[in-house]
């Protein structure tokens, strides 16, 4: 293996704040860029950077064609969220929007195609649970299988779309984070005669915390989900400023709290994003550390999860919390 594709994650990384990958790395990086679906965003940062026409020819056109292809997808899913949110609002209901799907809504049309979606996420009030039902099944959506949870009311679907309808009865993530109403975490936005709620930049992110590192468990198992922390920089790049010591207050149970400063040395590190404020203790450092051993070392990606699982143990123990 050459130098160059020693570890494709930290090239693409370097990709991503400004550094051009050598040739012979472009492979490496390209299939982990497509696992973590993040293929079309390095396309639009490259391009921002003004480093793209320095990108070797085939990987350019390859880069274009995600990039165009993920845009024509996303277009048809920003109106598809669209009708769904002008049904709710024909009911009286103005739902959340959470992860891809408010940056879906907010992104101007030049960064449209950067971010890779899976569905479409709204949440909207058990109060309004039937309502809800009532007007996207008007709308012709039929509810998938075995997709009702905690938090979510049901996935929906129509052969034509481009993608599912996530409807949630609150954001993915620890049921207590989010148990009581936050009127202070969240603004109205009017665009046109649609009317939906987003999360303010600290909720925004303290979603992100909850879903990647707790919903997800990445905490636990080290993998890196670099889309999340490219909708951080998203989040910024659209002007917002962060509170980070509002996010820092919102986790700040020792659970959260450990997930959270992982996620930020994350921000910081793979995605170029600057956090204030005190710094990381030793175990989110090694937590950190680790995930980047996991991204770059197979060897240390096959070890015995029982390591992880007995430092957890200690660590929870020092602090008179209940064994899991």
């Amino acid at each position: 293996m050459p130098a160059s594709a020693a570890c494709a994650f930290e090239t693409l990384i370097s990709a991503f704040n400004g550094t051009l990958p050598p040739e012979d790395a472009w492979d490496d990086v390209i299939k982990t860029a497509n696992r973590h679906l993040v293929a079309p965003a390095l396309f639009a940062s490259l391009r921002e950077s003004g480093l793209l026409q320095d990108v070797p020819q085939e990987v350019r056109a390859y880069l274009a064609f995600l990039h165009e292809r993920n845009e024509e997808r996303n277009r048809r899913l920003r109106a598809q969220a669209a009708q769904s949110i002008e049904a709710m609002n024909a009911a009286g209901i103005e739902p959340l929007l959470i992860k891809g799907t408010a940056l879906l809504m907010l992104l101007d049309d030049e960064r449209l195609g950067s971010r890779m979606m899976s569905d479409i996420d709204l949440v909207v009030p058990e109060a309004d649970r039937d309502a809800a039902l009532s007007q996207i099944g008007q709308l012709g959506y039929a509810a998938i299988e075995d997709s009702s949870g905690p938090h979510a009311l049901g996935k929906f679907s129509r052969p034509q779309d481009a993608g599912a309808l996530d409807l949630h009865s609150r954001p993915p993530g620890p049921q207590a984070l989010f148990a009581k109403d936050a009127p202070d975490a969240r603004r109205t936005v009017g665009q046109g005669k649609l009317r939906f709620v987003v999360p303010t930049s600290e909720e925004w992110i303290v979603q992100l915390v909850a879903h990647d590192m707790i919903r997800d468990r990445r905490l636990f198992t080290g993998i890196v989900d670099l889309r999340r922390l490219l909708d951080c920089r998203e989040i910024l790049s659209m002007g917002r400023t962060v509170d980070w010591e509002r996010v820092r207050h919102r986790l700040s149970s020792p659970m959260l709290a450990l997930a959270r400063d992982v996620f930020f040395l994350n921000l910081e590190r793979f995605a170029g994003v600057p956090v204030s404020g005190r710094k990381a203790g030793a175990l989110a450092r090694l937590f950190h550390r680790r995930q980047l051993a996991i991204e770059c070392n197979s060897s240390f990606r096959r070890m015995d999860a029982r390591a992880i699982s007995t430092l957890l143990a200690v660590w929870r123990g020092a602090r008179g919390m209940k064994p899991q």
